[in-house]
């Protein structure tokens, strides 16, 4: 029963604090008025009716960080009823202190304070209606209490922002720290590479005389062509860091229609690969083809490095919901340890996780290595 409950309250966005704070709110008040003496309490004793409008003014704090407002004017409305027939006062003070709270640590300052105003306007009907002669003190407190609940809600509120504010600092200035280092020392060591390969390709063209030369150009063209593909990636994602804006038609993000040119480029460097796309192709989140892409370039960046395969499948199927992927080969599989050493898969199933998909690595079934990942993609229909 208990778990019904709590999926039941989950589903309306209620946590367990807000049930237990709740069940505090309901249950102290109702146990001061049982174990006080009577003299102490200046107001009439709780009856049925009166117990019933504290449980329905007590339950909009269950929904407050939903709707805060309206929890507040819920709680105002059932509060005056139970003033007006002049049931013990007091207990009902902590219940709107809390939603006042709320409203200040969530809402705008405008609206903070124009609740406080029905807060206070709705106490001041409550104190026009017949009452004893205590009703002064009964008035003032509460006024006070709604004064120090409002500030103390702006006062966390502009805590959490100051601390936000800093964090986002941090990490901004943490984002400048790895685009500097990227730039001096990946970026420059790209460009060496892509300067050397374009030249030695150029020389062993002019060598005509010599067919065996003609794979050692081919490579070298390859070599460069990646290495130009990796720095024009490499500065999008300075430009990122450094928080500039990306030209998309200088820059353009990876996506599903790039894995042909990355079949082909690693078809260049010695293992065939193949591409096979099933079911009908259509547009997705930009995030997730991203994230197919790149993990279909460390599938393959695997297989070259650690395979020792001499085909490769990279297979692609659009379903209604989702999406997968699949990149498979005939090399020595998990049996070799460099496949899943590194940070290669670790990365893959980050990036599958942040789109809300799965991964999964291991053998094929008829040998090698095998990484697919589904992807759902809700909407699709």
């Amino acid at each position: 029963m208990g778990t019904v409950v709590l999926f039941g309250a989950r589903r309306w966005g209620i946590s367990r604090g807000d049930l237990l704070l709740t069940a505090v709110l309901l249950l102290l008040p109702l146990a001061a008025v049982l174990a006080l003496p009577r003299h102490w309490l200046d107001d009439g004793q709780l009856d049925a009716l009166g117990i019933t409008l504290l449980v329905l003014a007590t339950l909009p704090v269950l929904v407050r960080r939903r709707y805060p407002i309206q929890a507040l004017l819920g709680c105002i409305a059932v509060q005056m009823v139970y003033h007006a027939l002049n049931y013990t006062h007091e207990i009902m003070l902590p219940v709107a202190i809390v939603l006042i709270y709320t409203v200040s640590l969530t809402t705008s300052r405008a609206s903070t304070l124009a609740m406080v105003g029905v807060s206070v306007a709705g106490v001041l009907a409550s104190a026009s209606l017949p009452q004893d002669e205590s009703i002064g003190a009964e008035v003032i407190s509460p006024l006070g209490w709604f004064a120090v609940a409002a500030v103390g809600g702006q006062a966390m509120r502009l805590h959490r922002a100051l601390l936000t504010e800093t964090s986002e600092r941090r990490v901004a200035e943490e984002r400048l720290r790895i685009a500097r280092d990227l730039h001096d020392v990946l970026a420059h060591h790209i460009v060496v590479i892509n300067s050397h390969a374009g030249v030695a390709a150029h020389l062993l063209d002019e060598r005509t005389d010599d067919p065996t030369l003609a794979p050692i150009s081919q490579s070298l063209h390859t070599v460069a062509d990646a290495s130009s593909g990796v720095l024009a990636e490499l500065r999008t994602t300075l430009d990122v860091l450094r928080g500039n804006e990306v030209d998309a038609d200088r820059h353009p993000t990876p996506d599903l229609a790039g894995l042909a040119r990355l079949v082909a480029v690693t078809t260049a460097v010695g293992v065939q690969v193949s591409l096979r796309v099933s079911g009908t192709s259509r547009p997705l989140p930009a995030a997730v083809e991203i994230t197919l892409y790149r993990i279909a370039q460390e599938a393959l960046t695997n297989v070259v490095k650690h395979a020792h395969a001499r085909q490769a499948l990279v297979q692609l199927e659009y379903d209604v919901d989702e999406v997968r992927l699949e990149v498979t080969d005939d090399g020595r599989g998990r049996s070799d340890t460099g496949s899943t050493a590194g940070y290669g898969i670790a990365g893959m199933n980050e990036r599958a996780q942040s789109v809300g998909g799965q991964l999964v690595t291991g053998d094929g079934r008829y040998g090698g290595f095998r990484v697919a990942v589904t992807v759902p993609v809700p909407g699709a229909r």
